[in-house]
Parts: structure tokens; C-alpha cells; sequence
């Protein structure tokens, strides 16, 4: 079985149909006698067609009345009802004396019918018809013929489609999801994963027939590639914003001793924007490829700071959540938090933290704003780096440079295998809600949740 499993598709087919044709021949022989040996048409007929025979015979060697009666009690124990019929009543076409060939051919023509008509009267009430031998020239027996349901003709033809047909294609069919689909399906998964989570190294498992596993060498080996050509691009991006501090840092000494207040004011302006690009940049740049241990935090203490930190500064920001919350988390995770609440604030006037602890759910933190809110296809791509929605958010002042809600996105996606989901608040404005996952307990720390009564800090 197992080299069966790794063998091609295209052989894995051909053992397959093999089976099939060895399992329908199999099941052919041992369930078809039993079946027709029963209920074949044609069995019965000829039985009913040698008993009638058989009375005819007797009947025929008959030379009294009693001799005549005892074939007929013959045919009575035979479960025929027959009956002596006139000479003056038989048709010109019965006026022959019947031999076994006769009896067996017409015996068939009273009951047999070809398929299309026994389909057509299926559900008919049966009639019986009678037969007419003529025993000699002075002599004729009309014979009643039994009435069988027509139904009964097809059991042997569904049973053995059944047998033959349906349940060797249903084995066949689960044995193939088995062995064909089930390793695509895997490969699937595989491949969505990989779409999501950039720590794996090779998602695609070499395991099925041989092409799958040809398939999966080469995508890992397109992938390993990938990943090394981003890290260099990274690396590189990152040296280089790190390099454009010491110019930048130069520009600013010399645009101090400027001896113009309004050039000097606007220089200065520029450079801001300039540094604050960088260190956008830097923060995007440093989550993708640093990877901090996670530790134990109290939530509720944490996004309680960023609420308090952001009200000194004038925006009203307020929180409300369980007095204690303990969660696994890396570091980064401030800056998510603190990302999604500076880019509501350049929207909105006001701002909600709101921590819940939903159980085997995970936890939620929401940030919701009273702003203008964002359509439903740009709450897909305020997601992507260095993308602004800023013409469709416009109440506040300022903008950032589009790399605050994916560097967010990709902390909570990827460090700690959360979602960040954008959503409409109700009457106006958007919420951006984070699910984390719970974190078993182990021995490097996991959810360890310790709720007081819930409070609200502004």
C-alpha cells in the first residue's frame, strides 16, 4: 500500500480501475447465481413451461375419463388451474397439436414482455392469460397462466447493478479520495498556510504520489528562495534608513544656526516628516524580521498605559475592560495597540479601548473611533504597506505614510497569531478589532486570566 501511495497518479488510476474490474467480477460470481437462481424470468417461465408439458403428456397418454381427471388433479398439485376446453371453441390457430418446442415458445409469449414494455406497465394491474394447447385432434386444454408481479423482473437487474455497479464505484471512489485527493488536500492547507505565516520554512510536506512530491520540492525550493531574496531586500532597506539618520541628523545642526526664522521653521518641518518616514520604516521593516520572545503581560495594565499616555498628549482616549488580564505577548505588541490608536486620532475625536476576555473564543481588544469610517473595499487596502486612505477619512489633522495599520497587522498576524479585523461602528466610525488566540499553559508561560470587576479609565 505504501508504494502504492507514492507511485504516480497516473498508476495509481490504472491499479484502481484494475480493482474495480477484479471486484465487479468477484461480486458477479459469487452473488448472481443466488440472485437469478430465484428470480430470473427466464428460469421461471421455463419450469412453468415444462410443468404444463408434463400435464400435456399425461393428458395426451389419457384413454378414460379417470385417466383424464387424474392429469388434471396433476395440474392442481402443480398450482396450475387448467380446464378442458371444447374442440368447437378453439381458434383455427390452436388447431395443432402442440409439442414441446410449441408449448415452451408460446408460454414465453404470455408472459415475457421486453423491457421497454414491462417499464411502461410496471404499476398495471396483472391479468391473467390463457393458454390454449390443443392435446389432439379431439382434445384441448386451456391453461390459466399464474400472474407474477412485474416488479418482481426488475429485482434482479437492480441487485445485480447494485452489487456489480454501485457498490464497487462507492469502495472505488472512497478508496481513491483516500489515496489520490486526501494528499492534494493536505497539499492545499499547505498552501494557504503558507500564504499566511512567513515562519514556515516548508510548508509543503513531500508525501503522496510522485508528481505531488515533485510539486512540493519545487514550490519549497521557490519559496526558500523568495524568503531569501525579501530578507535580502529587508536588510537592505533597513541599512539604508539606518544610514539616512547621520545626514539627517547633520541637516538638522545646520538648519539650527540658520539665521532665517521662516526658512529655519520650514526646514525643520521637513526634516520631522523626513525622520518620522524613517522611523515608520524602521518599526515595518524591524517586525518582519526580528523575532522577540514572547512574556507574560497584564493587558489590562498595558493598554490602560496607552490610554493614559495618549490622554496626556489631549486625545481623548478611554478604556474599558477586566481589572486583571494576563496574556503571552511579545514587546511589538505596544506598538500594535499604540499604531491603531494614533491613526484613529487623526480621524477622530474620540477613541474606546475595550478588552474582553471571551473564554475558549480567545480575547478581544477593540479600538473604535467616532470618525468617518472607511468603505468596505478600503478596509481591505488600508492593510497593504504604504497605502492612504486619507481622502476618505478627513475630520482630523495630520497623516501618516501608510505603513501604521499593516506594521499593526503584521504583529498581531504574525507574531502573535491573532486577526485584525476592520469593521463599521454603528452610528459612525470604524472599529479595528483584534482576536488573539489562547496560549496553553507550559512551562515558557501561557493565558493565565485573573478578572476583577470591569472599570473604565478616561
Amino acid at each position: 500500500m505504501k508504494s502504492l501511495r507514492m507511485a504516480s497518479i497516473r498508476s495509481q488510476i490504472l491499479v484502481l480501475a484494475l480493482l474495480l474490474i477484479v471486484l465487479v467480477s468477484v461480486v458477479a460470481a459469487t452473488t448472481e447465481p443466488f440472485i437469478y437462481g430465484r428470480h430470473d424470468k427466464g428460469i421461471a417461465i421455463g419450469l412453468l413451461a415444462g410443468r404444463i408439458e408434463r400435464v400435456v403428456d399425461q393428458f395426451r397418454d389419457a384413454r378414460s375419463p379417470a385417466e383424464e381427471e387424474a392429469a388434471l388433479s396433476l395440474a392442481a398439485r402443480l398450482q396450475i388451474p387448467v380446464e378442458k376446453l371444447p374442440v368447437s371453441q378453439i381458434s383455427p390457430r390452436d388447431e395443432t397439436e402442440a409439442t414441446s418446442a410449441d408449448i415452451l415458445q408460446r408460454t414465453r409469449r404470455a408472459l415475457e414482455d421486453d423491457f421497454l414494455g414491462s417499464l411502461r406497465h410496471l404499476f398495471d394491474k396483472e391479468k391473467s392469460v390463457p393458454l390454449i394447447v390443443m392435446v389432439d385432434k379431439e382434445r384441448a386444454l386451456v391453461f390459466h397462466m399464474p400472474v407474477f408481479p412485474r416488479s418482481l423482473w426488475f429485482f434482479p437487474a437492480v441487485a445485480s447493478g447494485v452489487l456489480k455497479i454501485v457498490i464497487p464505484l462507492i469502495v472505488l471512489a472512497y478508496v481513491s479520495s483516500w489515496l489520490i485527493t486526501r494528499p492534494m488536500g493536505r497539499f492545499t492547507a499547505a498552501a494557504e498556510r503558507a500564504s499566511t505565516d512567513d515562519s514556515l520554512e516548508k510548508p509543503f510536506v513531500a508525501e503522496g504520489s510522485a508528481e505531488i512530491r515533485s510539486l512540493a520540492a519545487s514550490l519549497n525550493i521557490m519559496r526558500s528562495r523568495i524568503l531569501q531574496m525579501a530578507e535580502s531586500r529587508t536588510r537592505m532597506l533597513t541599512s539604508i534608513s539606518h544610514d539616512l539618520r547621520t545626514p539627517l541628523t547633520r541637516l538638522r545642526m545646520r538648519v539650527e544656526r540658520c539665521e532665517q526664522p521662516e526658512l529655519q521653521r520650514k526646514m525643520l518641518h521637513d526634516l520631522t516628516v523626513l525622520d518620522g518616514m524613517i522611523n515608520e520604516s524602521l518599526a515595518f521593516l524591524t517586525n518582519a524580521v526580528h523575532n522577540v520572545p514572547s512574556r507574560k503581560v497584564d493587558l489590562s495594565s498595558l493598554l490602560q498605559t496607552i490610554a493614559t499616555d495618549f490622554s496626556e498628549t489631549g486625545i481623548d482616549v478611554r478604556f474599558s475592560g477586566p481589572r486583571r488580564l494576563k496574556y503571552m505577548c511579545r514587546p511589538s505588541f505596544t506598538r500594535a495597540i499604540s499604531n491603531l490608536v494614533e491613526n484613529a486620532s487623526r480621524y477622530a475625536t474620540q477613541i474606546d479601548i475595550e478588552l474582553q476576555d471571551a473564554g475558549d473564543d480567545g480575547i478581544f481588544i477593540r479600538v473604535s473611533d467616532n470618525g468617518p469610517g472607511l468603505t468596505d473595499e478600503l478596509k481591505t487596502r488600508v492593510l497593504e504597506p504604504f497605502f492612504k486612505a486619507d481622502e476618505a477619512r478627513t475630520t482630523g489633522a495630520g497623516g501618516g505614510f501608510g505603513l501604521g495599520l499593516p506594521t499593526a497587522e503584521g504583529i498581531i498576524r504574525k507574531g502573535h497569531g491573532g486577526k485584525l479585523t476592520l469593521l463599521d461602528r454603528v452610528p459612525n466610525g470604524l472599529v479595528a478589532e483584534i482576536v488573539l488566540p489562547l496560549v496553553p499553559e507550559s512551562g515558557s508561560g501561557g493565558l493565565s486570566v485573573t478578572s476583577g470587576p470591569t472599570f473604565s479609565i478616561t
